[in-house]
Order: structure tokens, then sequence, then C-alpha cells
């Protein structure tokens, strides 16, 4: 019975296979899936307010990802994520996002480091407040800047990929999550200085911290990958 989801999913403004992938990769990464849990077509379908096509591209998808396993019967199941494996897609996200931030050291303008420097002080604002939805759309913002000011198009697909592999946007809140936002002061501050090194090395720094904030918060709710 699929269980791990409570209640219709938010409103959608992307393809509808794209959103329903994305809807299910983060329940599986916070946790709402658990894993062998079974995932039915009609009862998805039903939840999320749209025929059985789009949820099961959706599954297609998520099987290739590694996150659901399914057999010639077309039922599918949560994958069994190893502790190990999550670490290593945090990993791979704070290697590349660390060689990005190196490149953008020398590539933001001064335009560029004010906007960042305003979407830090806006997540402090909005975590303050506990708005966690929010403090994850300007985070978001935020890293897509550092990103895109350093990425070519062979950097832009891979970021791209383990972005979605990281990313909670639907699921966002974690217990302990905002006290990595404290990570972006030693970013922005090698940025402004122009030091690639440090900036790499702080946003590695950064992306491992988020990763240990989502494996604590897993593992307070009873995983045991």
């Amino acid at each position: 019975m699929f269980s791990g989801v409570n209640g219709r999913p938010p409103k959608r403004h992307r393809k509808a296979s794209d959103w329903v992938v994305g809807w299910l990769r983060d329940s599986i990464i916070a946790g709402r899936l658990q894993p062998g849990e079974q995932l039915k077509l009609v009862a998805l379908a039903d939840q999320a307010g749209l025929s059985t096509t789009p949820i099961r591209e959706a599954l297609s998808r998520l099987r290739d990802e590694g996150f659901v396993v399914g057999d010639s019967h077309r039922t599918f199941r949560v994958t069994a994520l190893s502790h190990d494996e999550i670490r290593d897609y945090y990993l791979l996200h704070a290697f590349l996002s660390g060689v990005l931030a190196e490149r953008a050291a020398t590539a933001l303008s001064k335009g560029n480091l004010a906007e960042l420097r305003a979407l830090d002080q806006e997540m402090r604002v909005r975590s303050d407040s506990h708005d966690a939805s929010a403090v994850h759309e300007l985070n978001f913002a935020f890293h897509r800047m550092i990103n895109e000011c350093g990425a070519t198009d062979v950097m832009r697909r891979f970021v791209t990929v383990t972005t979605r592999l990281v990313s909670r946007r639907t699921y966002p809140e974690v217990e302990g999550w905002s006290h990595s936002i404290e990570d972006h002061a030693g970013i922005l501050e090698a940025l402004e200085a122009r030091d690639g090194v440090k900036a790499r090395e702080a946003m590695e720094l950064h992306i491992q911290n988020v990763g240990q904030a989502v494996m604590d918060d897993l593992l307070s709710g009873g995983w045991d990958g």
C-alpha cells in the first residue's frame, strides 16, 4: 500500500512526468517512502491528480536513476539505498560544485556578488521565521548563480544531474539543515576575495555538511540504510 506521502502534492509548474519524478525522488530521499515500499500506479495517479501515463514514465526514469526497481509485471518498489550510496551522491555534488565555485571566483561580476549577498541575507530572514520552502528556493537561486558563472555545457549537464539527486525542494524540511546556511559566509568571502582555491574548499565543505544534515535527519526518522 502506498503510504509514504501524505496528502496531495504541491501545485505543479512543469511537464507532468518531470514533476512526478521530482516529487517521488524527493519523497524517497526525505524518507517518506520506505525501502521496499510498493509504488502502485493507480494510487499515485489518484494522489497526484494525473493519469497513470506520466506516473509510469516517471517511475521508469527513477528506475534508470536507481531510486526504484521494477520487474516484468511492471510493479515498482523503492530501492533500498545504503548510507554509502546517499553519501556518494553528496560527494559527487560537492566535487562538481567546488570546481564551479573555483571558476566563479574570477567570473562573477560585482553585481552578481551583491545579488548573492542579498540572497544570503534573505535566506537568514526566512530561516529565522522557519519558512523552509522559501529558504530552499533562495538557496537554489544562490547556488545556481554560482554554478552558471563557471559552467561549461559539460559541467552544466553533470551538475544538473547531481543537483536533482540531492535536492529536496518538494519536502525541504530537514532538522539541522538551516545551520548549513552559516557556510555561505565562507563561500561569499572567498568569492569576493577572488580566491578560487578557498571558494572551492568552502563549497565542498558546505555540500558535505548539507549531506550530513540529511543523513542525520533520515537516521533520526528510523531509516536504517
